[in-house]
């Protein structure tokens, strides 16, 4: 049992800290079209803005993590549809942590003038648990418990 234990323990650390890396490169991605798009656009634009980073950014990291986190433990199956389906169900599942980051910088950019890349880290930090549980089982097949 208590080996079970351990070895869940393991695995979800290391995969949780891949799905970490891997989300701050599509992080990274999506900091740099919110700002360069904010510098361009204007803060008019910001809902727009905030979108097209947010596809962008869970895109790029939906296929790193397709290379780099679950290569081994999820369900890869179905070929090229199989990955579409899966990149649908990933974007759905960072729909919800999107809006919490949206409603967070929105909330610190409203309140306190935060600067909303600044905020859209705190509001990532905020919806990352969500992202890595129900995006392992719902897009990949992987328990996490």
């Amino acid at each position: 049992m208590k080996q079970g234990i351990a070895k869940l323990v393991e695995r979800n650390i290391r995969r949780g800290l891949l799905f970490a890396m891997v989300g701050s490169v599509g992080f990274v991605v999506g900091e740099t079209i919110l700002t360069a798009g904010l510098e361009v656009f204007g803060r008019s634009h910001w809902t727009v803005i905030y979108a097209v980073q947010a596809f962008c950014s869970v895109t790029v990291g939906f296929l790193l993590n397709e290379q780099v986190t679950v290569k081994r433990d999820g369900d890869l199956s179905g070929g090229i549809t199989g990955g579409i389906i899966r990149l649908i169900k990933f974007q759905l599942v960072f729909a919800l942590g999107n809006v919490i980051a949206y409603l967070v910088t929105n909330l610190l950019f409203a309140s306190l003038a935060v600067w909303p890349p600044i905020g859209n880290i705190a509001g990532a930090i905020v919806a990352y648990p969500v992202n890595y549980v129900v995006s392992m089982g719902f897009v990949w097949k992987i328990r996490v418990n």
